[in-house]
């Protein structure tokens, strides 16, 4: 469309046309405003979800028995042991003696003037646990250097290596090792199967043999020096066998290692409280919000709560306690000696089971109500809040066509002002003789 812009009245038409298309344009404006003010609010209840979130994870080692489990084995002769607890041990101490350790069956050859010196040709096999693995040694890959390569690639349980003592003539010898000591993992050798060459002959220098300890009085047999569950939940790790030593193994809650959980879950309670009141705060996107005044509220009330019996009740109790903002404060001195004298009675303040709920159990609980993918909270506002900035879009878009229209119509209108001024304009100076 041709736009005279004011050529004959002298008005600027541009001008005044963008002026009154700006006042159209002010719902617009309003729109904008608040799709960006649920924007804000979306992208702040994500931070709220995503610190519920980190708080889960927190709560979740803690839970149950077998996350809130922090003992430690401490071995007073970690030269002849040492050990490890996991989640199923229990407080205890223990007496051991290591009579004997495990070892793994090794055979040697006699010695060969090479590595390459052919053993012959055909069918070597080994035997461990009544599982024979039977190697095809070829003509031209029959040196005992050819033979360990081949047993190392078999997965026959055995492993095989070449040793040189140094001498001129008969100087290298092939070593077979069990993989695994015990005499479960011990293996025999049948090189009938060779011909053409120096068979193998082999001698056992080390027997294989099973590891023998006392816990106590009883006495138990292993086919490893690591050793699982001869203490329930417990590993040990027999490292020097002495019959005349007494080895003293104190299984004890590793109070650091509980503390560190637990300060894990204070730092991310804390961390979810100090957004809400940023965020809640005047002029910021969650003042008022019922989803941040809920979060905040339940989370409160699960903490605050109490067990029915025990006389480790509360939180508080232990050093965990609330202040007016919701921060929580840790007294780590207060939760070490409640650790020490009632290791249970905290524990059963923390953890789930069949018959139990604890308060942060509880409180897990709540905030994977809260947070569920599904038809949580947080999900469901989303949801509205999409479908209002979805909302708000086709609004817009309404608006734009119109002030197109709108635009269009205004320019139509001062184009034809434009040229009835001009037409009277000539119609006067023709008058006038101009």
């Amino acid at each position: 469309m041709i736009s005279f812009s004011g050529l004959a009245s002298g008005l600027d038409t541009g001008s005044i046309i963008q002026q009154l298309v700006e006042i159209r344009r002010q719902p617009i404006y309003t729109l904008e405003s608040k799709k960006t003010d649920y924007n804000l609010q979306s992208t702040a209840l994500d931070g709220v979800q995503s610190r519920l979130s980190d708080l889960l994870n927190a709560i979740q080692d803690l839970d149950s028995n077998n996350e809130f489990a922090s003992l430690s084995a401490t071995s007073s002769e970690e030269d002849y042991l040492t050990a490890t607890a996991g989640a199923l041990a229990t407080q205890g101490n223990f007496d051991i003696t290591i009579n004997a350790l495990a070892s793994a069956q090794k055979t040697m050859t006699q010695g060969y003037d090479s590595a390459s010196d052919s053993i012959g040709t055909g069918t070597f096999s080994i035997t461990v646990g009544g599982e024979t693995t039977d190697i095809e040694v070829i003509e031209g890959s029959s040196g005992i250097g050819d033979l360990a390569a081949a047993i190392n690639h078999s997965s026959a349980g055995v492993s095989a290596t070449v040793l040189y003592d140094g001498s001129e003539t008969g100087g290298y010898h092939l070593v077979l090792s069990a993989e695994e000591t015990g005499t479960e993992s011990a293996f025999t050798i049948d090189a009938s199967g060779l011909s053409g060459g120096t068979a193998p002959a082999f001698t056992t220098t080390q027997s294989a043999s099973n590891a023998e300890f006392v816990i106590d009085t009883l006495t138990i047999t292993s086919q490893s020096n690591e050793v699982a569950n001869a203490i329930q939940g417990v590993t040990l790790n027999l490292e020097q066998a002495d019959p005349g030593t007494s080895i003293n193994l104190e299984i004890g809650v590793d109070g650091e290692a509980l503390q560190e959980k637990v300060q894990a879950f204070a730092d991310a309670y804390n961390g979810l409280f100090n957004y809400l009141n940023e965020q809640t705060a005047d002029g910021k996107p969650l003042r008022g919000d019922s989803i941040a005044r809920n979060v905040a509220s339940r989370v409160r009330m699960a903490m605050t709560s109490s067990l029915s019996t025990g006389d480790i009740t509360t939180l508080s109790q232990i050093g965990l306690s609330q202040e007016e903002d919701g921060i929580l404060s840790f007294d780590t001195a207060a939760f070490q000696e409640h650790v020490a004298e009632d290791y249970t009675g905290v524990r059963d303040l923390f953890i789930g089971t069949d018959t139990h709920s604890g308060i942060v159990y509880l409180l897990g609980l709540s905030l994977d109500d809260m947070t569920d993918s599904t038809d949580g909270i947080f999900k469901l506002r989303s949801d509205a809040i999409a479908d209002r900035i979805e909302t708000i879009d086709d609004r817009i878009e309404r608006y734009e066509r119109s002030i197109d229209t709108y635009e269009e119509t205004l320019q139509r209108k001062f184009t034809a002002m434009e040229q009835m001024v001009a037409a009277l304009q000539a119609q006067g100076a023709s008058l006038y003789g101009y």
